[in-house]
C-alpha cells in the first residue's frame, strides 16, 4: 500500500512539473510573439536618424578645400565647427541670382550644404528687384541684419544701377549697408560679385570696372566669376544669357553656380 502511495505521488509530481513546463514555453512564445508585433508596429525613425551621409566637415578636410575663404571667414567657420553650431552663409543680391531652385544660388547652396554637411553650415538666400538705392530706401538691409550671417557674399545691384544710380552713390549705399551690418553683427564677412556679364556692353563694363576697385580700395574680396564666362563683345556669351540679354539662362546660372561652389571648395 505504501508503495501504491508512493507511485501516484510521483505521478503527481510529474505532471505538475511537465504542466508547468508546458505554461512556460505558452508564456514564452506569446511574449516573443508580442514584442515582434511592438517591433513591426514601430514607427520609422526620423529621416534626420536614418540619414547617415550628413556628417558633419572635419577641421582637416576643411582647411583643404578652404583655401579660398578670407582669413577671418576661415577662422570663424572654424570656431562655429568646435562649438558644434552651424556657419551662416547669405547670398544676396538682384534677381540674377534666379528666383528658383534653377538659379545659381540655390544650386550653390544644395552643393555647400551638402559638402560640409547640414549641421556644418546653413546657406541663405535673399534676392531684390530694383536698384541700390531702392534697397536703401526700403531698408531691406534689416533683412540682411537679421539672417545674423557669418558671411555675406553680395551682388549689389549694379546692373539695375545702370543709368540710374550714380556710380559714387552705388558705392555709397555698399558702403552703408556694410556699416549697419557689422553694428549688429561685427564678425560678418563680405564678399563682392558683380551681376553676370550681358552681350555687348557699354557703360555697365565702367561700372564693373569701378566695383573692382571699390572692393580693392576698401579690402574687400571680391569674386570675380566673369572670369569663367565669355567675352563681353563675343557672340559666344549670348547662349548664356536670356532672350532679353539681360540675366543668366540654365547655361548661365550652371556656369555662375561651378565658379562660386569651386571657390568655397577648392580641389
Amino acid at each position: 500500500m505504501k508503495k501504491f502511495f508512493i507511485l501516484v505521488l510521483a505521478i503527481s509530481c510529474g505532471m505538475v512539473l511537465y504542466w508547468g513546463n508546458s505554461h512556460w514555453k505558452e508564456r514564452t512564445v506569446l511574449s516573443t510573439e508580442a514584442t515582434a508585433r511592438q517591433e513591426t508596429n514601430k514607427p520609422a525613425a526620423p529621416a534626420e536618424e536614418q540619414q547617415v551621409t550628413d556628417k558633419r566637415i572635419d577641421i582637416d578636410k576643411f582647411q583643404k578645400i578652404s583655401v579660398n575663404w578670407p582669413a577671418d571667414a576661415k577662422r570663424r567657420f572654424e570656431q562655429t565647427l568646435l562649438e558644434g553650431i552651424p556657419y551662416k552663409i547669405l547670398l544676396a543680391g538682384s534677381s540674377a541670382l534666379g528666383s528658383n531652385e534653377n538659379g545659381w544660388a540655390f544650386a550653390a547652396k544644395k552643393e555647400l550644404e551638402e559638402t560640409f554637411g547640414k549641421g556644418a553650415i546653413e546657406v541663405d538666400i535673399q534676392v531684390f528687384d530694383g536698384t541700390s538705392m531702392e534697397f536703401s530706401n526700403k531698408d531691406k538691409v534689416s533683412e540682411m541684419i537679421a539672417a545674423e550671417a557669418d558671411l555675406i557674399v553680395l551682388e549689389p545691384f549694379t546692373l539695375q544701377d545702370n543709368s540710374f544710380v550714380r556710380i559714387e552713390d552705388s558705392h555709397a549705399h555698399i558702403t552703408n549697408w556694410i556699416s549697419a551690418v557689422k553694428e549688429k553683427n561685427p564678425d560678418t564677412v563680405f564678399i563682392l560679385q558683380p551681376p553676370n556679364p550681358i552681350y555687348d556692353a557699354n557703360y555697365y563694363l565702367v561700372q564693373i570696372e569701378e566695383l573692382e576697385k571699390f572692393a580693392e580700395t576698401n579690402d574687400i574680396p571680391y569674386l570675380n566669376h566673369w572670369t569663367a564666362w565669355p567675352s563681353t563683345n563675343s557672340e559666344e556669351l549670348i547662349p548664356y544669357l536670356d532672350a532679353e540679354n539681360e540675366i543668366p539662362n540654365e547655361k548661365g546660372h550652371e556656369l555662375w553656380s561651378e565658379y562660386v561652389t569651386d571657390f568655397f571648395v577648392s580641389n
